[in-house]
């Protein structure tokens, strides 16, 4: 073990010697009186068996040294391991130099690993009350989790009791007008209580309003925080400009918060209403969204898994043309954003602290190479 490690290791000794010299007087306290009660049980005097159960035990003073001598050390030594450890890398600069490069490179690796997995595997999603938001899709024999339809969402929505709220949301791309021609961008479509399902509030400007996702309603949007900056240049009078896209003229009415991310929409430049059904969407055949619901108080994710079940079976009967052995699928959000990769997470994990043990041993092993060429 380098001498780094050896002071390293004392100092945490010495924060637990208190503790210890506590246990170790209540330890032999206990024993004298046993060998005390043990002795007036033979018939001896009591205080003749204080005495002998004394004896019997020795210096107590001596005995704790001892002890401490078995498990810690005296204070002073702190000082003079460090001495010993600063006086063996001034000796040894090539072993200081190589030890410490390659256990920083390991920590460093080791706690950006971490802190990765921290984020995506072990903190909650960065939604209001995320334990109740459900991934909501449908089921069929061929995949577990399928498309909705539009028609089929407007209909769960509407008879489901479980969902506090329920949205859909989907994918699209639109060519934005630009001074120097024509750019394609990506962007999402969502219902229009999209962000307020997921607890998320735009940070200038207003959310989406009910009457801006009907048929005919008015074309607003909403920027992400990354566009907001790079194409809009920060300004805060943005909101109520006009944006084209696909020639036709938005309105921009928020930008959403720095923070924000939806991990099934992470490049989406531009959110925008789902308004009147795209040419997919005339057709209940066609699945091309998604939907995220919050349950309600007191109600399961099974007990909405069951009720949404019921619902695809009453309407494979009532249009068994489009939703025959149709399912439905519900399942935590966050299993559907970490789900998928959490068995990656889980090694990289592993292979952080494998990391660490290996820039350890190498270090160990630098100082042994070291001392052999003295």
């Amino acid at each position: 073990m380098n001498p780094v490690s050896q002071f390293v290791k004392k100092l945490s000794i010495l924060f637990g010697r208190n503790r210890f010299s506590g246990e170790l007087e209540e330890e032999m306290a206990f024993h004298r009186e046993q060998a005390e009660k043990e002795l007036i049980a033979g018939g001896m005097a009591p205080e003749s068996a204080r005495y002998a159960a004394m004896r019997q035990f020795g210096n107590a003073t001596r005995l704790k040294e001892k002890s401490h001598e078995a498990v810690g050390f005296k204070a002073e030594t702190v000082v003079q391991d460090l001495k010993f450890a600063l006086r063996q890398l001034r000796k040894n600069p090539g072993f200081a130099a190589t030890a410490i490069l390659i256990l920083t490179l390991g920590m460093g690796v080791s706690v950006a690993i971490f802190g990765f997995v921290d984020v995506a595997l072990l903190e909650p999603l960065p939604y209001a009350a995320p334990n109740r938001l459900m991934d909501v899709a449908e089921q069929s024999p061929m995949s577990p989790r399928s498309n909705l339809s539009r028609d089929d969402y407007d209909d769960w929505k509407r008879l489901n009791h479980s969902f506090s709220s329920l949205e859909a949301y989907g994918g699209t791309g639109f060519l934005l007008r630009t001074p120097s021609g024509p750019v394609p961008v990506p962007a999402g479509r969502v219902s229009d209580g999209f962000f307020r399902t997921l607890g998320v509030k735009p940070m200038l400007g207003r959310d989406f309003l009910p009457e801006e996702d009907r048929p005919g309603g008015p074309k607003v949007l909403m920027l992400s925080y990354g566009t907001w900056l790079t194409r809009y240049g920060g300004r805060r009078d943005i909101l109520g400009q006009a944006v084209n896209l696909n020639e036709d003229s938005y309105t921009i009415v928020g930008v959403l918060p720095r923070e924000f991310s939806f991990a099934p929409r992470p490049l989406a430049d531009f959110w925008v209403p789902l308004l009147d059904k795209n040419g997919c969407e005339v057709r209940r055949s066609c699945h091309n969204l998604f939907a995220i619901g919050r349950l309600r108080e007191g109600v399961t994710p099974r007990a909405a898994l069951e009720e949404m079940k019921a619902i695809a079976a009453q309407l494979a009967v009532q249009y068994p043309g489009s939703n025959q052995g149709q399912g439905a699928s519900v399942a935590p959000l966050s299993e559907l954003i970490v789900g998928k990769v959490r068995p990656i997470l889980l090694t990289l994990l592993g292979g952080a602290g494998l990391l660490l043990l290996i820039a350890t041993i190498s270090s160990e092993r630098s100082e042994e190479h070291t001392s052999e060429l003295q």
